[in-house]
């Protein structure tokens, strides 16, 4: 009967642990973070991600019950007492978060092999394949110069890109072995990067001759420490570059310009008029941009549905990588027409009664500026959703006072989600000039929709700036 009784606690304690694996994979298994913050994550059940039961979530769950198992069956069938059952339950309540935590570290032996495994096997593919293989990082426009990149090289070429944003050892394993063909010509690699030596690695993997640097800035400030380290980190593209390969850099930041002249190798500037590319006579709508397109000291009109100058600087750094490898301008610009926006990046979503700006994946002050700007080309009343920024270190309160300022300066209603910033885009906002009613509250995504739709009106525009993961409060 104890035995049974043991069964009935081990799984309860299983089911509630749910919160605590979530969280630790949105912490993208760094278990000494999860540590450090275990007891500032949200507890919940619910919200807007999902457990996503990964191959590695799988093997965590399956020892991690095998732990729960060692630790319950022996006081349910050795001892007899019922209090002390009864205080053992209790104890291992309590301790279920560090159970998980020492759960997860034995597993840190298993995974680093299984890693080691797939990287291995990835590098033989990657260093079998004899077509063009780019790299790209930067702080914040990685994703979208990819998108924009591929889209202009499909033009001549047969490309496979890093799906979505994968952008780690694992991610370019991924890419490497299940979607890399044989045929394809081109391999575009988005690199991301949360410590030194997370470029270097990715380069040592896949040893690529083209590289882009986009705009680079305070992001990840929390595990970084700081923006000589980020700018450090991101350089790794150019030391690891070999000899005759090309860098193309997009000036839409300055430490980007600062590391084009730390850069020895072939390199070339976007952006600027001194550069070889850049966007010029850029003009603005809610329908999307129109603007001149500078290569090489020739100008091409273009139009697009992209909406904001850091997508513009993003398509011209693309354009001027496709035009090194050979692509015909006249086709870039054509296909320039056709892009549309990376899905969360300043995405324009049209219904019968609202529309929709849709930057959710932005996470910079200077891409929630540019977001503000494109909500200012709208008529109608103006609504900005946003949680603020994360992961900014000792400069996040700093950096969220701002942000409340510029939101507080482009919108009627400001509705601030979440705890994590409240205080600082509140103060930041009413410092920008607006009202104290004008300031709503929400806490959960049920709150955020209620007060939309009291607040909504025909032909109304809202602004989703940021969208923080379940992982923060």
């Amino acid at each position: 009967m104890n035995a049974f009784f043991a069964v009935l606690f081990v799984i309860f304690f299983y089911i509630i642990c749910y919160p605590f694996a979530k969280n630790l994979q949105l912490c993208g298994y760094d278990t000494k973070f999860y540590f450090v913050h275990m007891f500032k994550l949200p507890y919940d059940f619910s919200g807007k991600t999902n457990l996503v039961w990964t191959k590695r979530m799988i093997r965590l769950a399956i020892v991690y019950l095998l732990v729960l198992l060692a630790i319950t069956l022996p006081y349910f069938i050795l001892i007899f007492n019922f209090w002390w059952i009864a205080l053992g339950v209790i104890i291992e309540f309590l301790l279920l978060p560090f159970i998980f935590v020492f759960t997860a570290l034995v597993m840190h032996p298993c995974e680093a092999a299984i890693k080691k495994f797939y990287i291995k096997k990835a590098c033989k593919v990657l260093q079998e394949f004899k077509g063009i293989k780019i790299a790209i990082t930067g702080s914040f426009g990685k994703t979208s110069t990819k998108n924009f990149l591929a889209a202009f090289l499909k033009q001549k070429y047969k490309v496979c890109a890093t799906p979505q944003n994968f952008n780690t050892p694992m991610g370019l394993c991924r890419t490497a072995l299940e979607c890399l063909k044989v045929d394809d010509e081109v391999l575009i690699i988005e690199m991301g990067a949360r410590h030194e030596g997370d470029i270097a690695e990715l380069m040592q993997m896949s040893q690529p001759r083209y590289g882009i640097l986009t705009a680079i800035g305070e992001q990840h400030l929390q595990s970084f420490g700081s923006l000589e380290k980020i700018k450090k980190t991101k350089f790794e593209l150019c030391e690891h570059m070999p000899k005759g390969g090309k860098v193309v850099f997009d000036y839409a930041s300055e430490p980007t310009r600062e590391l084009f002249e730390k850069f020895r190798g072939e390199k070339y500037l976007v952006g600027q008029k001194e550069g070889c590319c850049y966007i010029k006579d850029a003009k603005y709508s809610r329908r999307g941009s129109s603007f001149k397109l500078v290569i090489d000291g020739e100008e091409y009109k273009a139009k697009t549905k992209i909406l904001g100058s850091a997508l513009l600087s993003d398509i011209a750094t693309a354009a001027y990588m496709a035009h090194l490898l050979g692509v015909d301008v006249k086709k870039i610009v054509e296909t320039i027409s056709g892009l549309s926006p990376t899905p969360h990046r300043l995405q324009l979503i049209e219904n019968p009664f609202c529309t929709v700006i849709d930057d959710s994946y932005n996470c910079n002050l200077l891409g929630a500026r540019q977001a503000c700007e494109c909500l200012k080309l709208f008529k109608g009343k103006k609504i900005v959703v946003s949680p603020g920024l994360v992961e900014q270190g000792d400069k996040q309160y700093e950096f969220n006072f701002k942000l409340g300022k510029v939101i507080a300066c482009c919108c009627d209603e400001f509705i601030i989600m979440n705890e994590t910033n409240k205080t600082a885009l509140t103060k930041g906002a009413l410092a920008g000039g607006m009202k104290k009613q004008n300031l709503h509250y929400a806490y959960s995504r049920k709150e955020q929709n209620q007060i939309l739709k009291s607040l909504q009106e025909k032909s109304s525009v809202v602004l989703f700036e940021n969208d923080l993961p379940d992982n923060f409060k």
